[in-house]
């Protein structure tokens, strides 16, 4: 009887499409490379995949966390195949990750990354163990390592709707897990010691990015979140973040938060080491139904080099809520159906104007998502890295509203505007901080696919980068389940 009921209640509420369960698994790695004239640098991985029946794809981030080589990164995207060839608690995989970045004054050339691997790992429920041979080679730069890496791996159910069905519609109970989308402004102020890499007195570094925050059991949560310069002498800098978190309630809607956390950053002439961190804060926090608002006070510091300080912070947070499957849950009610677009591209600023040479041609891969507000505007978010042109190390991170006309023949034209930070690369970025303006087409293709082309311009408000902007791209279209 309950198996009927929520089925009918699917198929009254998902009209347009059913709701079906999608593998995503969170694999971190870790391998140390060899550089030349004999230097090693240790790489860490963080990727977030979906499974795509034997297929898997999704975003992947690599960074240097021991060496002289802190603010090496890079990011793509991680696919391949994986399976269980037995019946042993074994599973087996070859994949490639295609991508952009360098940093840390690394021999990165112009940006492309590569990094075919095979492995094998030990599954314990939806725990991964596994070890695999990688080789990680920069195509126009002078990276070319083959090493062993050890590798962690957690599994989880989510729901989707996708655009034309994919496999069998789910049809039961759910709990509902709470996550916070939060923008951010951060100032870290150094120690009166600190040194850059050239050996000057560090300034204060002015960031903003985002964080992503899912709740655990009871008052914790866990976070993940990415920064980057945007003004004063530190274009380049970036730092990525993760770790736990605690709420206490308060007063009314007051609270405490407080969170430790570790990751990678460095670039902009900031001396971090081998780029690994620390960070730790205490919170004052105001929630109201779906917003809230925080500033806290803590610290940041690189145990191998010289950044460490006190960091002060401002964020502004909406809270939504996502269906999980579980056993003992509840019929999907009371919710709504957020449109998605996500996808890849490579975008080509056609002059970039540079420091150390002269300007030209750069390319960039890019990942971006859309969230639709409505038939007409979206919000939109798009990470960018060089993979050409000489300016390996470039990075972006962009943020903003889009536009787009009402479909025809399959067929859609839009109108972006974006802010974000970027830097590296011997770009004239300023203090990092950047405008985007970009207009365009689509097109939409059956199964959720669709195609895009663009025409733009980018700039820096606070430095001499100011050019022509070219793009290509593909994207998938799905719901997601929300309230």
């Amino acid at each position: 009887m309950k198996a009927l009921f929520l089925a009918t209640v699917s198929t009254l509420l998902f009209a347009d499409g059913a709701p079906e369960l999608i593998g995503l698994r969170t694999t971190l790695s870790a391998e140390t490379l060899r550089l030349p004239q004999q230097e090693t640098l240790g790489l860490l991985g963080l990727s977030s995949t979906a499974d795509l029946g034997s297929f898997y794809l999704g975003p992947g981030f690599y960074g240097a966390a021991r060496g002289g080589r802190g603010g090496f990164f890079t990011f793509g995207l991680e696919g391949g195949l994986r399976g269980r060839p037995t019946s042993l608690p074994l599973e087996l995989e070859a994949g490639l990750f295609v991508g952009g970045g360098g940093g840390g004054q690394a021999p990165q050339g112009g940006g492309l990354m590569l990094r075919p691997h095979v492995g094998a790992a030990i599954t314990f429920g939806r725990v991964r163990l596994g070890a695999e041979l990688s080789r990680v080679r920069f195509p126009n730069g002078d990276i070319d390592s083959t090493q062993a890496a050890l590798t962690l791996a957690f599994t989880s159910d989510r729901l989707w709707v996708p655009d034309t069905g994919w496999k069998t519609a789910f049809e039961g109970p759910v709990i509902w897990e709470h996550r916070d989308l939060e923008m951010e402004a951060l100032r870290i102020e150094p120690s009166g010691t600190a040194h850059t890499r050239s050996g000057t007195p560090q300034q204060p570094l002015d960031l903003a990015g985002l964080t992503l925050t899912r709740d655990l059991r009871g008052s914790w949560f866990r976070f993940l979140t990415a920064e980057g310069a945007v003004r004063g002498s530190n274009a380049g800098y970036a730092q990525a973040l993760a770790g736990m978190g605690l709420r206490i309630p308060m007063v009314g809607a007051f609270g405490l938060e407080a969170r430790l956390g570790a990751g990678l950053g460095g670039g902009g002439n900031v001396d971090v080491g081998g780029g690994f961190l620390l960070s730790g804060e205490g919170a004052l926090a105001l929630r109201m139904a779906n917003w809230g608002a925080s500033t806290s006070l803590g610290f940041l510091k690189a145990p191998s080099g010289q950044l460490g300080g006190r960091a002060v912070s401002v964020r502004i947070a909406y809270r939504s809520s996502a269906p999980v499957p579980a056993e003992k849950g509840e019929a999907m009610v009371d919710f709504d159906l957020a449109d998605w677009r996500v996808g890849t591209g490579v975008l080509i600023y056609r002059r970039a104007q540079r420091l150390l040479t002269r300007d030209g041609e750069i390319q960039l891969m890019t990942l971006r998502a859309d969230r639709k507000l409505s038939d007409q505007f979206y919000l939109s978010g798009e990470a960018g890295s060089a993979t050409g042109g000489g300016s390996g190390g470039y990075s972006t991170g962009l943020a903003g509203l889009g536009c787009q006309t009402s479909i025809w023949a399959q067929q859609r034209l839009f109108l972006e505007t974006a802010l974000g930070a970027g830097g590296g690369g011997s770009l004239r970025s300023g203090g990092g901080l950047l405008a985007s303006l970009r207009g365009g087409w689509r097109l939409e293709l059956p199964r959720g696919l669709g195609l895009e082309a663009s025409v733009g311009r980018v700039r820096s408000l606070h430095g001499g980068l100011d050019t022509t902007t070219l793009g290509v791209g593909l994207h998938l279209r799905f719901k997601a389940i929300e309230r």
